[in-house]
């Protein structure tokens, strides 16, 4: 059976409080008892010693006689407080003797004790032993006394009910920090519940497609801020790839239905005879089926450059030539936008495979030229470093929105959004040039502000595997 998390949390928080005030009273109550048992141990010891300088202060030196009268006194308020008293002068005749005044009443004190010990302390093991001490006045020995106890220590009816109280505050104690503990793993559990939950649901809700779901509000646990962020991060990302999914059907089949309508039309105006079949009018035709074509070529290129089997075969090539090469194949176009390409930088020699890093020139030039004013600058930068080579590639073009900036090596992503067939195209060459790129283990990198230009930077490691 499962539980909730929050339930979960709560018990766990409410077993742990419990262990652990459960051990902190039984070391409590084992610490208080210990010590107790020390101070009672003493009492005895110091009470012992009192009636010892009390016993000596009742003899007469000068006519040799004890106060019997106050002895008596004394002896039977000692019995009652367990102390069963016999004194002796300096000859050992006894003075006076606690059994032989009462041996009823110290037998009885006796039974009480020992049945109290017995019945709470049976680990105890005590009995009544009697100690000797001397009585003296001055250093000089005028008596003896045995004193007889419980040993090693014994309570009496007020100190058990004294532990019996401590052990019940202990308990209670227990009980409402038990109580409140509950109550706070159930505050504590909901506090970290609640957002998890709230994240589940907003997760479910993605999972539909609903991806313009976000977490709103703030949580103060960097844990679970670090979950809302990732997830309302994915939920970003895959609006964007529904966005650019739903843009490239709108794109295909625009690109697909223009050219198919124009050689649909002019082969039916044919076929029925009011078009003659002239050359320029078939040329018409294989210009948009040519289109089609290159539209086609672009998603099978798209396709093999994110297929895990994309092959490399590397040569150590100058890529400042490399990139000269390319320029060369663009001067048409170039001439056509009244374009100006600067080509610099020194030579690189690095590995690469010459011909897919040929498509990766070819289509950061072909994205500046279109998006290019007329009369405008593109410039290529070749530097070579110990340890990698970098292409840098910066037009005065019309820019990419910061906004934008993250999407423009996702696939079917274009600058222009319009379509017209002067800049149209699926909007995946900058995801092929990144596959290519990423196949080398380099990096690709754009900077750009709207309206004023955008600046590529590729990077390729002069050491990696084949």
């Amino acid at each position: 059976m499962k539980h909730r998390l929050r339930t979960q949390l709560s018990a766990g928080f409410a077993l742990i409080v419990l262990i652990a005030i459960s051990l902190i009273s039984l070391s409590a109550n084992l610490l208080i008892n210990w010590q107790f048992e020390k101070y009672i141990q003493q009492q005895l010891e110091t009470h012992s010693k009192e009636l010892v300088e009390s016993l000596s202060s009742q003899y007469d030196s000068l006519s040799q006689k004890w106060n019997v009268s106050y002895i008596h006194g004394m002896g039977m308020y000692a019995l009652n407080d367990g102390f069963i008293l016999k004194v002796y002068d300096l000859d050992n005749n006894v003075v006076w003797d606690a059994q032989s005044h009462d041996m009823t009443l110290c037998n009885q004190i006796m039974q009480e004790i020992a049945t109290r010990m017995e019945q709470e302390r049976p680990e105890l093991d005590g009995k009544f032993e009697t100690f000797r001490h001397e009585l003296s006045q001055n250093g000089i020995t005028i008596g003896y006394v045995d004193i007889s106890y419980y040993s090693p220590y014994y309570f009496n009816a007020d100190d058990f009910r004294f532990l019996d109280s401590l052990n019940v505050m202990l308990l209670i104690i227990g009980v409402i920090s038990i109580l409140g503990a509950i109550l706070a793993g159930t505050l504590l559990a909901k506090r970290l519940t609640g957002p998890i939950v709230k994240t589940a649901q907003i997760t479910n809700e993605i999972s539909r497609g609903n991806y313009e779901m976000r977490f709103e509000g703030n949580v103060k646990t960097k844990e679970l801020e670090e979950l809302v962020s990732a997830v309302n991060h994915m939920a970003a990302t895959l609006s964007e790839q529904e966005n650019l999914r739903r843009r490239l059907t709108t794109d295909v089949a625009h690109e697909l239905r223009t050219p198919l309508t124009t050689v649909a039309s002019y082969l039916e105006a044919i076929m029925e005879g009011v078009w003659e079949p002239t050359t320029e009018r078939l040329q018409s035709c294989y210009d948009e089926i040519d289109r089609i074509t290159r539209l086609v070529s672009d998603l099978e290129g798209l396709a093999q450059m994110e297929s895990e089997n994309l092959r490399l075969e590397k040569l150590e090539i100058n890529f400042l030539e490399l990139a000269k090469n390319v320029g060369n194949n663009f001067a048409a176009e170039l001439d056509k936008k009244k374009l100006h390409l600067s080509i610099e930088g020194e030579p690189a020699i690095v590995s690469v495979d010459e011909k897919r890093m040929i498509q990766v020139i070819a289509n950061l030039l072909s994205n500046a030229v279109k998006y290019s004013h007329e009369s405008g600058q593109i410039r290529i930068h070749i530097k070579d470093t110990e340890e990698n080579v970098l292409f840098v590639m910066e037009d005065d073009g019309i820019g990419i929105p910061a906004k934008e900036l993250s999407l423009v090596f996702e696939r079917f992503y274009r600058t222009d959004k319009s379509r017209n067939r002067k800049t149209g195209g699926a909007g995946v060459g900058l995801t092929i040039a990144k596959s290519i790129v990423d196949a080398h283990g380099g990096t690709i990198a754009v900077d750009s502000e709207e309206g004023k230009g955008s600046r590529f930077i590729v990077t390729l490691p002069k050491h990696t595997r084949s």
